[in-house]
């Protein structure tokens, strides 16, 4: 009687099981295909330590797994992609940082054109740009006497967050007197 709480006994790694963990998983998260296989894949050497031994059988299941999840709706890497895209556009995000973002988490490059061909489009990007300078003040958004003296500084800011040169300058330049 030392121990307060209880033992957690030692999951028997099966289908059945790795099955359980994937839906709990994406009933908190949406993921993408290949970071549904990676969790899986980790999820699996928690429990065995060592992958080595049954990576065959393991891999099979993870496929049978993500094949009946994708048939079901749970999984769609089109559907994850537009959401992600979408909200890093209302945070400002660039297109191309948009881009790299999808590519960094697993997306094929099918999806990223589609995805960014449905909304590649200078307003949205001009936008974006915007709702960047206000959050850091830059240009329109400084002190009326700061602006000329920080405009490079300000176009650099711009450019660092991946926009092109045009739309920096647009942005940074806009409402002169």
């Amino acid at each position: 009687m030392d121990r307060i709480g209880y033992a957690v006994p030692k999951q028997v790694l099966s289908f059945e099981t790795l099955r359980k963990a994937g839906l709990r998983y994406l009933e908190r998260y949406a993921a993408s295909t290949n970071a549904f296989k990676s969790v899986l894949r980790r999820k699996v050497i928690r429990m065995e330590g060592d992958l080595e031994q049954r990576s065959v059988e393991v891999d099979k299941w993870i496929g049978e797994i993500v094949s009946r999840f994708t048939k079901a709706g749970l999984l769609n890497d089109n559907l994850v992609a537009e959401n992600l895209c979408s909200s890093l556009l209302r945070r400002g995000t660039s297109l191309k940082m948009i881009k790299a973002k999808l590519a960094a988490k697993g997306f094929e490059r099918d999806i990223i054109s589609r995805v960014l061909g449905d909304i590649s489009g200078e307003q949205e990007e001009l936008e974006a740009a915007f709702l960047v300078a206000r959050r850091k003040r830059l240009g329109p958004y400084r002190e009326k006497e700061e602006r000329k003296a920080n405009r490079n500084r300000d176009l650099g800011v711009l450019a660092k967050a991946g926009f092109p040169y045009s739309i920096s300058k647009q942005v940074i330049d806009s409402f002169e007197t």
